[in-house]
């Protein structure tokens, strides 16, 4: 009785689960031929007949005026010395706020490993000497830092000026 109860449950749950497939394995009506297979991969498509002639089915690719628009091409300003020059300047002011980036991130990694000195140096009792040099280093960080941070300000306001030079001859043509 056991046995027969776990296979009627059991064929119920198969119905109920398979029920739902079913309705939609269904075909589609006769003649309904919106989409089609059309590659090897077996990637539909929609027919081109399901819309209006000669549009697509993604319409932003309907316009096809290909013809250059002259009064905002920008084309051939390399050649130029000035433009040329204007291009090394922003390269050039670039690559120095990169160096001074990682300048100062030494410094500041440099300040972490001499605080960490100080605080070991104290917790462990080393003389006055010792702390007051390692003091010292802190003091000078914090001042290499600050001319460092200066520095990199500088270098960033003469990129910007490249970079607005550049625009201006950009637009001047």
């Amino acid at each position: 009785m056991k046995h027969l109860r776990t296979i009627i449950i059991g064929g119920m749950v198969a119905g109920a689960i398979i029920l739902p497939g079913i309705s939609a394995a269904a075909d589609t009506k006769a003649g309904n031929h919106d989409f089609r297979r059309n590659d090897k991969w077996g990637h539909y498509e929609r027919r081109d007949s399901y819309h209006r002639p000669g549009s697509s089915y993604n319409r932003r690719y309907d316009n096809h005026n290909y013809r250059r628009d002259v009064h905002h091409d920008n084309r051939g300003h390399h050649n130029k010395p000035e433009i040329r020059q204007d291009f090394k300047d922003v390269r050039n002011a670039r690559n120095e706020v990169k160096s001074d980036r990682k300048e100062l991130r030494g410094d500041y990694q440099e300040l972490r490993k001499d605080r960490a000195e100080l605080r070991r140096d104290i917790r462990n009792g080393a003389s006055k000497e010792e702390i007051l040099k390692d003091r010292q280093e802190i003091r000078d960080d914090f001042r290499e830092i600050r001319k460092d941070r200066t520095e990199l300000q500088h270098d960033q306001g003469t990129l910007q000026s490249a970079r607005r030079e550049l625009k201006a001859d950009l637009r001047k043509r």
